[in-house]
């Protein structure tokens, strides 16, 4: 039985996209890089994972749903707590 009735595709799939989750990652990597630092092996073992975490979500998130403001936003919380875990550790390591 043929039918002559096209019919649009569904997207049934999970949506991975995921810019608030890449955010509270990001927003939550700033006091595990700064104010953790001082707990035994610094920042390094709760705000790395979670800046990395976010960036991997943001850049994901601008592939799948483009630019946007969380994106934008999780991405440069996320470098910034990055970058300061890295200031902070050339600082310990000279002094």
């Amino acid at each position: 039985m043929a039918s002559t009735v096209q019919r649009p595709t569904v997207d049934v799939g999970p949506h991975s996209a995921r810019p608030g989750l890449a955010l509270l990652l990001a927003i939550l990597s700033l006091p595990g890089s700064t104010i953790a630092w001082d707990l035994p092996a610094g920042g390094l073992w709760i705000g790395l994972p979670l800046g990395v975490a976010a960036i991997a979500l943001a850049v994901q998130a601008r592939r799948e749903i483009g630019p946007s403001r969380s994106t934008t936003a999780a991405l440069v919380l996320a470098g910034l707590a990055l970058g300061s875990m890295v200031v902070f550790t050339i600082a310990s390591a000279v002094s």
